[in-house]
C-alpha cells in the first residue's frame, strides 16, 4: 500500500504495514530524511561532512529500533502477551512516521528558495568561513526587514503548519499501532500512546539522540 495514504486513511496503511512487514522497506523509510537532506545541502552549496552524516543515519536506525522496541513493550504490557513474532510488522508500522519526516525535510528545502537568498547565502558563507558570525547575523537581519521577507512569510508558514500537521500524523500513526494490537478502549490506547511517546523521549534524550 502507498505510504503516502497515510494523510487521509492512515489506519489502513497502518494495518497493512503490521500485517504485510518488509524490513528493507522499513529501513528505507528511517534512512530517508537524512537521504533527503543530503541532497539538500548539497543542491544549496553547504560543506557536508560525511562522518557525520554516517552518524546522523547511524542514529537514525538506532532511534527506529528503540521506538519499535519501545512500542513493542508497551503493546506487551497493556495487551498482556507476546509480540516477539509480531516485531517485524510494528518495526515496518513504525518506519511509517519516518517516511512522513522525509516529506516534513522535502518540504522545509523549499524554504531557503521562498525566502530573500541573502538570508541562505550568508548563512552558507559564515558555515564556510568566508564571513564572520557577525556578518552573518547583520546580513540576515537586513534581509529579515525587507518587503521579500514579509511576501514570502504567508508561504512558509504554510509550510510550517503542513510539517506540524505530519507530526500530528505520526502520533496518529503510534495510536493505530496501538489500537491494532490492543483489544481495549479509546481511553487505555491513549494512556498506552502517552506513555510510549514519554519512554521514547526519555530513551533517546538517555543515548544522547
Amino acid at each position: 500500500m502507498n505510504p503516502v495514504h497515510l494523510l487521509y486513511k492512515p489506519g489502513e496503511v497502518v494495518k497493512h504495514y503490521l500485517e504485510n512487514p518488509n524490513i528493507m522497506k522499513a529501513l528505507l523509510f528511517v534512512l530517508l530524511p537524512g537521504i533527503i537532506s543530503l541532497i539538500g545541502l548539497f543542491f544549496y552549496g553547504f560543506e557536508v561532512s560525511f562522518l557525520a552524516e554516517a552518524f546522523n543515519f547511524l542514529a537514525a536506525i538506532l532511534s527506529w529500533i528503540i521506538a519499535s522496541i519501545l512500542i513493542a513493550l508497551i503493546i506487551s504490557l497493556f495487551a498482556r502477551k507476546n509480540v516477539r513474532t509480531e516485531f517485524y510488522g510494528i518495526a515496518s508500522a513504525v518506519s511509517l512516521t519516518r517516511f512522513l519526516g522525509a516529506i516534513a525535510v522535502l518540504m522545509f528545502l523549499f524554504i531557503p528558495a521562498i525566502l530573500p537568498s541573502e538570508i541562505f547565502d550568508s548563512a552558507r558563507q559564515f558555515h564556510t568561513g568566508q564571513i564572520t558570525l557577525n556578518e552573518s547575523i547583520d546580513a540576515i537581519s537586513n534581509a529579515m526587514n525587507s518587503e521579500a521577507f514579509v511576501s514570502a512569510l504567508p508561504a512558509v508558514t504554510a509550510i510550517i503548519i503542513l510539517v506540524l500537521i505530519f507530526a500530528l500524523i505520526s502520533v496518529f500513526v503510534y495510536y493505530h499501532i496501538i489500537a491494532k494490537k490492543v483489544n481495549s478502549n479509546f481511553l487505555v490506547h491513549s494512556i498506552a500512546l502517552i506513555c510510549f511517546l514519554l519512554l521514547d523521549v526519555v530513551f533517546l534524550a538517555l543515548i544522547g539522540l
